[in-house]
């Protein structure tokens, strides 16, 4: 059983249309459970972001989804305190030859969604995980 858990942050409520389709899509094939996880303002603690159990949950998923809206050219200030509070994983290696994949919406037609992407995909570097594309047939061929 493959665990793909798809964690994002949604302001208005489009991050969470779309993460609920990659969840529906990741849960339609067989052998996959698609976990959703929303980042809570409530777990952002004096600008930290602080729920280590989600973090250490993620580190048994195989796949890691990242959803954040794009505001002022990057990722929300939610989805970045997220991302900062994952270091301890970094140094553990806990994520390394995990798949990664990400997505993002703005307001605007341009809105710099690409600024945003690049993040996930340096983010997915930073842990030494495989992102998505190509990779993901093989993957989920060697997940089984």
């Amino acid at each position: 059983m493959s665990i793909v858990s798809i964690v994002y942050y949604s302001g208005a409520g489009h991050n969470h249309k779309f993460a609920e389709a990659v969840q529906a899509g990741a849960a339609s094939i067989r052998g996959v459970t698609a976990n959703l996880i929303s980042i809570q303002e409530s777990d952002i603690i004096s600008g930290r972001y602080q729920n280590t159990e989600m973090i250490r949950g993620l580190e048994e998923s195989d796949a890691i989804v990242f959803g954040s809206p794009t505001y002022m050219g990057g990722p929300a200030a939610q989805f970045k305190a997220f991302a900062d509070a994952t270091v301890g994983s970094l140094s553990n290696q806990k994520w390394r030859d995990k798949l990664a994949a990400g997505f993002t919406v703005s307001g605007t037609p341009s809105g710099d969604k690409f600024s945003t992407l690049q993040y996930f995909h340096t983010l997915a570097m930073e842990h030494g995980m495989i992102w998505g594309d190509a990779n993901a047939t093989q993957w989920h061929k060697q997940a089984r």
